[in-house]
């Protein structure tokens, strides 16, 4: 019981004795010794040749900036986080890291703000500052354009459309000179627009490039930070697994020795201060002893005890030293580049921003100085052509003089004689309003008579029309149009005939042939006159075709020369209709009953009883059919 309390003793002192009796050292240089969290940018200054070696080692990985359409641009490649960069560039690179001295990273805590540092907010800052130049210079450039194209097309118009009955001489000269002024001036505005438009694309560019950057940056610096975190978590679980196997070893230590001391000597081991946990600890130990009695045992218990705590040891002393030189790299070489990366990203956007706003303003001067000397020249040559000077020279006392004089030597004397009438010319459409020329419902005679024609021309355009477009229709004259149709035709017709044109109703013939019937149907004296009404209906009574034909061509001779030459046009249209009756369907027959009864009208009233005999309907069809069947015959051509 003795040798236990003294075993124990001795581990407080650090020294641990064997089955051979010789101690073994575990001193506390093999436990994991804390590195600090809180690590000053001063420990950069370190004189060591340790740490003088690993910045210089930092320098030489190329963290640079390569300015890419007027932005900072990193590229990282690799594990290893290498930053490409442009060799022209790469002296100018060393000169500014060699800016970024400790000195100007004098106050900032490493370790407290990771890389998530003010830097970066400061940048966050810069990009919304870019966005809001963007904004402004691209409204400002969309505002100057706008004005400066109102302003050129403003001064054209006016130039342009100058009458001749403004005032002339020294006026006119100023006021055309102060236009072409305004025309220059919206062109200077729209050069000062492009100017914008280019100055905000710089802007633009720079914020993408800037924002790019940033995200690079932060990836990389949170990816080393990530392996300090992830190696600093496997520290803690093996520095767990190491205590818990050299607390194994212990006990299978102080077991063997007390088993080989004699079983019969162990005593319950008297209260020590050390805790509830070791005073556990120790009656478990003591009940394990009382409870193992094999020495060969406890000695292989022992010596896998040990084993097991010097593999743990062995792995906790790997995982400790790539986790302090992890923190090590990660807090010397890494973290203060980044952030030198980030103050020189920042002092560059900086400075171009500040170029872009300075440029602009070099640009709204010289736009402002441009619009003042054109409108008051500062040379001596020029300065008669100054708004103000141009204005000054109009003399209107001059002007006037001259507009006298022109004057009278254009003016005409008047005479004393008296005026003539002069009638008032009416426009064609206008005149056969006001004077039309019916044609519907009027003598054939009298509408050949008024219009110095042997036909009327509403028989001439029909059949021209019909002939042109319908002559192929079938059921030519059968099919009748609509009725709205056909009185518009009618009524245009009625105003004046010379001025219809029967192309709107090329597509529906119909409508023509239709007005052409209805015009001989109401005449008030048909074709055939009804005072001949009774002898050519005698005459198709004939059984012999000779004879009626003989007599037909008789009574056809005896027609007035307006029904005559109507009479012939018309049977010559019919005569050219019937010969396509293979694709219209209109023979003869089929003609001469749609026009029997439209161009004899019978004498008497139709209401009437006994006025009418129905059967005279054949005897009208057999005169039009006659003639039709012998039309060169009975007009001898």
């Amino acid at each position: 019981m003795m040798l236990a309390h003294s075993l124990l003793a001795k581990r407080k002192s650090g020294t641990v004795v064997g089955s051979s009796g010789k101690g073994k050292l575990l001193d506390d240089t093999n436990k994991p010794q804390q590195l600090s969290r809180s690590i000053s940018v001063n420990e950069l200054n370190m004189s060591g040749s340790k740490n003088a070696s690993a910045m210089n080692v930092s320098r030489s990985r190329h963290a640079s900036i390569s300015m890419k359409q007027g932005g900072p641009s990193f590229h990282c490649n690799g594990e290893d986080d290498q930053f490409d960069h442009n060799p022209a560039t790469a002296h100018d690179d060393e000169r500014t890291e060699q800016e970024y001295t400790d000195s100007q990273l004098h106050d900032i805590d490493v370790s407290k703000m990771g890389f998530d540092c003010e830097d970066n907010e400061r940048i966050i800052q810069l990009l919304c500052d870019f966005e809001e130049v963007v904004a402004f210079l691209r409204k400002r450039a969309a505002i100057e354009e706008e004005y400066g194209r109102s302003m050129i097309k403003l001064s054209q118009s006016i130039l342009g459309g100058k009458a001749d009955d403004g005032k002339t001489g020294t006026y006119a000269e100023a006021w055309k000179h102060t236009l072409n002024l305004h025309e220059n001036i919206g062109d200077i505005r729209l050069k000062f627009a492009s100017s914008i438009s280019a100055i905000a694309d710089e802007v633009s560019t720079l914020h993408k490039n800037t924002e790019r950057s940033r995200k690079q940056l932060k990836e990389a610096g949170y990816k080393h930070w990530k392996a300090v975190h992830e190696s600093e978590n496997c520290l803690e679980k093996s520095k767990k697994k190491y205590e818990g196997c050299s607390e194994d070893w212990e006990h299978a230590l102080l077991i063997r020795e007390t088993v080989s001391e004699g079983i019969s000597s162990l005593m319950m081991p008297p209260s020590r201060q050390g805790g509830l946990a070791k005073s556990l600890s120790t009656m478990q130990l003591w009940k394990q002893a009382t409870i193992t009695k094999n020495p060969e045992k406890v000695q292989k218990q022992e010596e896998d005890a040990r084993t097991r705590a010097a593999i743990a040891n062995e792995n906790y002393k790997q995982q400790l030293a790539t986790t302090n030189t992890l923190r090590s790299n990660y807090f010397q070489i890494h973290l203060p580049r980044f952030i030198r990366m980030l103050l020189q990203t920042n002092e560059t956007c900086d400075h171009g921003l500040q170029l872009q706003l300075i440029k602009h303003a070099h640009d709204m001067e010289s736009m402002l100085l441009a619009e003042a000397t054109l409108l008051s020249p500062v040379e001596s040559d020029k300065l008669e052509s100054g708004i103000v000077r141009t204005l000054e020279k109009i003399d209107n006392s001059s002007d006037f003089h001259q507009y006298m004089a022109a004057y009278f030597h254009n003016c005409k004397y008047f005479q004393k004689c008296d005026h003539q009438y002069s009638p008032y010319s009416m426009s064609p459409e206008a005149f056969s309003l006001a004077n039309p020329k019916p044609v519907f419902g009027v003598d054939l005679s009298e509408v050949t008579v008024r219009d110095n024609i042997q036909v009327p021309l509403v028989v001439q355009k029909c059949i021209a029309a019909v002939e042109k477009d319908g002559l192929r229709i079938p059921g030519l004259y059968r099919v009748s149009a609509a009725n709205h149709a056909v009185q518009k035709l009618r009524s245009q017709f009625n105003k004046d005939s010379e001025l219809v044109d029967l192309g709107e109703w090329e597509d529906d013939i119909s409508v023509v042939s239709s007005a052409l019937k209805l015009y001989f149907r109401e005449l008030p004296d048909s074709l055939f006159p009804k005072s001949m009404y009774h002898a050519f209906i005698d005459a198709a009574r004939q059984s012999d075709e000779c004879n009626r034909l003989i007599s037909i061509h008789e009574l056809v001779n005896q027609l007035n020369d307006a029904h005559y030459s109507t009479l012939q046009v018309l049977i010559g249209h019919l005569h050219n209709v019937q010969q396509l009756e293979a694709e219209n369907r209109m023979g003869v027959q089929n003609l001469a009953i749609v026009w029997g009864p439209t161009l004899l009208d019978s004498p008497h009233d139709p209401m009437v009883a006994g006025g009418f005999d129905p059967s005279e309907l054949r005897l009208q069809s057999k005169v039009v059919e006659t003639i039709l069947a012998n039309y060169g015959r009975i007009f001898e051509l």
